[in-house]
């Protein structure tokens, strides 16, 4: 007989609180509320001002946080917005897998997408320590714009804070074939939009936790739209060696933290001495 022993540590619940709080979670106590029929504040040279401290987007799942919800994605998100965390950690990854918006791979590559789900605890590269890249890391928490770059700072649970400098077009060096972590982001704008494209990623990270590879041809457009004090977050990913199809994923809608305290928590050490003590298959990321 096969006994499963399920554990919940305090690390998961602490995580658990964490997408609650950045995917459904107003801004933070005593801020005032950023009204959001107001005119898009703009820069010197006439472009929307993105600079701020933005909420609301989540991370690390597709769709979670933005819009409305259907399907999986609105089940999933219903026990964060109630509190209950209780079954979130078996029903959030068997919804997940049940969404109306799934990356289509290539027939040949499924069976390694499936394998590598299944043993996502100890293949994937976030477990260990290593960037979770894009799209899974979802919008930039803060940004801070210049007329010839941008900062996006990311705030990754159980990690150390990221960022991302990228400068405004067009490409000024060769993409390097081995790629890295986070890619090789230029900007431009298409109006009053913000695109950024991202390209030189390694092969590495997932676009998602259910297993969801790419190559070294992964080409990630990220588009910013600010609308007063909200700003719309749209996401494609292109792989021509992987995807039937790009992927696009589901627009999330950003808002503005005004709150005058807002500060950047120092980001924990990450540490992976827990893999080799796994007992299950069971994971949040």
């Amino acid at each position: 007989m096969n006994t499963r022993i399920l554990t919940v540590s305090l690390s998961s619940l602490l995580l658990l609180a964490t997408i609650a709080d950045s995917a459904d979670a107003p801004p933070a106590a005593g801020a005032p509320a950023a009204a959001t029929n107001v005119p898009t504040p703009r820069t010197a040279d006439g472009r929307p001002d993105l600079n701020g401290v933005w909420g609301g987007g989540g991370f690390g799942f597709a769709g979670l946080g933005g819009g409305p919800q259907t399907g999986a994605d609105a089940v999933l998100s219903a026990p964060l917005r109630n509190g209950d965390i209780s079954n979130l950690t078996n029903d959030g990854v068997i919804q997940r897998r049940s969404g109306n918006n799934l990356p289509v791979y290539k027939p040949e590559h499924w069976d390694k997408v499936l394998q590598d789900d299944y043993d996502g605890n100890l293949l994937d590269t976030f477990n260990s320590c290593m960037p979770m890249s894009l799209p899974r890391m979802g919008p930039p928490v803060r940004i801070v714009q210049t007329p010839t770059d941008f900062i996006f700072i990311y705030t990754v649970p159980f990690q150390r804070n990221d960022f991302r400098i990228i400068p405004m077009g067009p490409r000024k060096h060769k993409l390097d074939r081995d790629g890295s972590w986070l890619g090789d982001p230029v900007a431009r704008w298409d109006g009053d939009t913000l695109v950024v494209e991202t390209e030189g990623f390694n092969d590495q990270t997932w676009l998602g936790p259910e297993g969801y590879i790419h190559g070294y041809e992964l080409k990630i457009t990220e588009r910013f739209k600010r609308n007063g004090n909200t700003m719309d977050y749209d996401v494609t990913a292109e792989d021509p060696e992987f995807l039937s199809r790009p992927w696009v994923l589901q627009t999330r809608t950003l808002r503005l933290n005004t709150s005058p305290d807002y500060r950047l928590e120092e980001s924990p050490p990450c540490s992976e001495r827990d893999n080799k003590h796994l007992v299950g298959k069971n994971r949040e990321m």
